[in-house]
């Protein structure tokens, strides 16, 4: 009874010493790099557990350059939604929150940077990689160019004005986010329309961000006590004697957050490229094929995230149309010669650039060798494969005479003998089984005349 009674307290106290801990928790996620779908995911799933938890407060380190704005609005979605406080801390020094990072930041219930970071340039940008035309300029407009401005609204194309709904739309979601959170809503707009940056005393300034930290310690100490709206109510932030627990990404979500980066997306490509064609012109155990598709499976999940420019993209499938044509037509080189071009031009512009948008163009320096060795595997290897699989049989079958095979399959009166590595058909007076030593005594074309051999196995 007595050890029943004692091993009853020690689970009561490990439960409350548990459970009053979780609640004195404040639960940190790490946002470094673009936003994508993967990091819409992390961060639902860390306000997720942060509930299951009854932590404190979410913390959300934050360092991008931006990224999709509809897995930016995921993620806000889950922000607002959650009766957990959200604090957004743009940190370390020298870090960012710019374009989709912006609205991240602005949707927080406390907004925070560390000195020597900025915050901005939030001009929304189309996947193909085209920048929506800006309502307003940057700078001081003259009379005349805004009056230019509005002749022009007239004769605008059907694309430059689905590009003012997008811009139009993003500064109406940013603008009720800052509205709502009590934050400088003209800025929000400004940022989003006319690409605008402030550095974190700026921000500050301009009631963008609540607070200026250099640490995450300093900034905890500095929100204790504050009162926040979340949902229709006040809450009050108690952050003091508080643990930080990190919640970080998993290793499967940090792979598929790393593949979305350019260069990666286009050697997965490259590759995979090569291996379904290498599968297709010379059939084997499949492994091209397998790893090819892979490869095709992880480029297509990364560029899916790119701004991917439709030129750039055509000249891509132009010039491996042409590559691939040259297997088959007898040109003598000038189709992979000007597939190579054409794929080397649209690896270059296959990833627009724009300053708003956080992606950077192929690099130079892997286009070269790729295109490099793409002739070389085109324009050499699968050549001579090409040429051997449509070269006809020659064989002197004379020098066949005398030899000594193995039955592979049952002569009766016909079957496959083993001889020299190779499988042939043979065929025999009477039968012979399978796993017996033969002699080969004529032929008829490629196919062998056969005896049972009177010595037996060699």
């Amino acid at each position: 009874m007595l050890k029943k009674s004692f091993l009853l307290i020690i689970g009561l106290f490990l439960f409350c010493t548990t459970y009053g801990s979780n609640k004195n928790q404040v639960l940190k996620l790490t946002v470094n790099g673009v936003i994508d779908p993967i990091v819409a995911d992390y961060i639902a799933e860390g306000i997720e557990k942060a509930e299951e938890i009854q932590a404190k407060a979410v913390l959300i380190e934050l360092n991008t350059p931006g990224g999709l704005l509809e897995a930016t609005r995921s993620a806000i979605q889950t922000m607002v939604n959650t009766e957990i406080p959200i604090i957004v801390y743009v940190t370390p020094r020298g870090a960012r929150a710019t374009s989709a990072g912006v609205f991240i930041t602005i949707a927080a219930d406390v907004a925070a940077m560390t000195p020597e970071t900025h915050i901005g340039a939030a001009h929304p940008v189309m996947i193909t990689g085209d920048s929506p035309q800006r309502e307003f300029p940057s700078g001081p407009e003259k009379k005349e160019d805004a009056t230019k401005n509005k002749d022009k609204k007239s004769e605008k194309k059907p694309g430059s004005v689905m590009d003012e709904k997008m811009v139009s739309d993003a500064a109406a979601y940013i603008r009720a986010l800052a509205a709502e959170r009590g934050r400088n809503a003209d800025w929000a707009e400004r940022a989003v329309r006319e690409s605008v940056s402030l550095t974190a005393k700026e921000a500050l300034e301009q009631n963008v961000i609540n607070d200026i930290a250099s640490s995450e310690v300093e900034l905890l100490t500095k929100i204790n006590g504050r009162k926040i709206k979340k949902k229709n109510k006040e809450i009050v932030l108690d952050t003091s004697q508080t643990l930080v627990q990190n919640h970080e990404m998993s290793w499967s979500r940090q792979l598929l957050h790393k593949l979305s980066h350019p260069n990666i997306a286009y050697i997965l490509l490259t590759l995979g490229t090569l291996g379904l064609i290498s599968e297709i012109t010379t059939p084997g155990f499949g492994f091209g094929g397998i790893a090819g598709t892979i490869c095709l499976l992880l480029a297509f999940l990364a560029l899916q995230v790119l701004p991917i420019n439709t030129v750039g993209l055509i000249l891509v499938v132009l010039g491996l149309a042409l590559i691939i044509a040259d297997l088959f037509v007898p040109s003598h080189g000038i189709l992979t010669f000007g597939g190579l071009i054409c794929f080397g031009i649209g690896s270059f512009l296959l990833i627009d650039v724009h300053p708003s948008f956080p992606y950077p163009r192929i690099s130079l320096w892997l286009i070269l060798p790729t295109v490099t060795t793409m002739g070389l595997f085109f324009g050499v290897a699968l050549k001579q494969i090409m040429k051997i699989r449509t070269r006809p049989v020659e064989h002197n079958m004379d020098r066949l005479h005398g030899k000594k095979a193995e039955v592979r399959q049952k002569i009766a009166p016909s079957g496959l003998v083993f001889l020299e590595g190779e499988l042939w058909s043979a065929k025999a007076d009477n039968p012979i089984a399978k796993g017996e030593m033969v002699s080969i005594v004529g032929h008829e074309g490629n196919t062998l005349i056969v005896q049972k051999s009177k010595k037996g196995r060699d």
